[in-house]
Parts: structure tokens; sequence; C-alpha cells
């Protein structure tokens, strides 16, 4: 009987070595969620700048998709809107820049034979069409060089879409506010090139469009 015992003590202290939750040593491990709720310091969708600006104070998530999301998936997306914001910008420019005629002198490609000129007779939306597909195929090589640099140097989980440029200000405050700023430009540039886009593939579509 004694070496009973002390077989089955030794198995017993081998288990709770090995895996504490064998024996029912071990707390039950709480819920995701409880984890998020209970760490004071991690990110919120409430504490991003620009989260319920437009939509009366209200953090507009029909879907729900920010309850499932930790602060690495909230800079991600904060980081992906910043980008599409900035795109956005750019390319309202860009269209304006093209629709008033406005346009490089010389030939954007000597090979086929298609000059500045051609692509901005064609319009914004059909001018593209003109690029020729190398030069296209290049502008997409471009592109993914730059992503997959600015990922690497700036993970976007991580950086939320800051790439280290230096700020205006030091004031928290008013850095808060140029935030907003360019929230609210770039949401609005982005509605603003889809409008442009439908615009000119359904005239009448967008009022006072042409201006």
């Amino acid at each position: 009987p004694t070496r009973d015992v002390t077989i089955c003590v030794g198995i017993c202290t081998m288990l709770s070595l090995a895996s504490p939750t064998a024996c029912g040593f071990a707390a039950p491990l709480a819920p995701r969620s409880a984890v998020r709720s209970a760490s004071p310091s991690m990110l919120a969708v409430t504490d991003l700048v620009g989260a319920s600006t437009e939509v009366s104070n209200k953090v507009w998530d029909p879907l729900k998709l920010s309850e499932n999301m930790d602060e690495s998936n909230l800079k991600l997306v904060r980081a992906a809107e910043l980008k599409h914001c900035r795109v956005a910008m750019l390319a309202t420019v860009g269209w304006l820049w093209t629709a008033t005629g406005t346009h490089f002198e010389g030939m954007l490609s000597t090979s086929s034979g298609v000059s500045f000129a051609d692509v901005a007779a064609a319009g914004p939306l059909l001018g593209a069409a003109k690029v020729p597909a190398a030069g296209i195929w290049q502008m997409i090589a471009a592109i993914g060089a730059l992503e997959v640099y600015w990922e690497n140097k700036y993970p976007a989980a991580e950086c939320g879409g800051d790439f280290g440029v230096p700020r205006v200000t030091q004031d928290p405050a008013k850095f808060k506010e140029i935030q907003l700023a360019e929230l609210k430009n770039g949401r609005l540039a982005m509605i603003g090139i889809i409008s442009f886009a439908c615009a000119e593939a359904i005239p009448g579509s967008v009022p006072f469009y042409p201006f």
C-alpha cells in the first residue's frame, strides 16, 4: 500500500508540473473581451480621433465590427482609412487638374505615340484608358514597392498610419485638431472623387457637374 501511495503521489506531482490544468489547480482563463475591458491602457474605438465627429457624437459601426477588434486591429483599420483619405485627396486634385484641360507638354509614351495632350483631351476617366499597359504596370510596381517599404518600416498595426513625419505642433490638443482636419478632408475627398467618376460615367447623375 505504501508503494502504491508513493507512485500515486509521484504521478500527481509530475502531472501538476507538466500541465497545471490537468489537476485543476489553474484558474479558468478570462474571455478575450473581458481581458480587453480589464486593461485600462488598451486603445478603444472611441479613443480614435474623428471616430464620432459626423454622426452626433456616436461611433458609426452598424455591423459592430469594432467590438471584436483589439488595439492592433483598430490601428490597422485607421491606417487603411488614412491611406484611402490621402489617396483620394491626391486623386481629387489630379482630377481637377485634368478636368480644367491643364496637362504636361510632350509625350506620355514615345513607343506608343501617346501624348499628354491626347490623355487630357479624352477626359479624366477615359484618359486613363489611353495609358499604355507598360505604364500601368510601372505604376503598380512603384506603388507596390512603396507599400512594402513603408509597411516594413512603419507597420500599420503598430503605427496606425503615422509615418514618422515631424509634427507641426507639440500641443496635443492642436495636434488632434490637425488630425481631425486631415480625416474630414480625406473623407470628403473620398466622396468627391467617386462623385466625379459617377458624373463622367453617367452624365447628369451628379448635380453641378461639370462645374
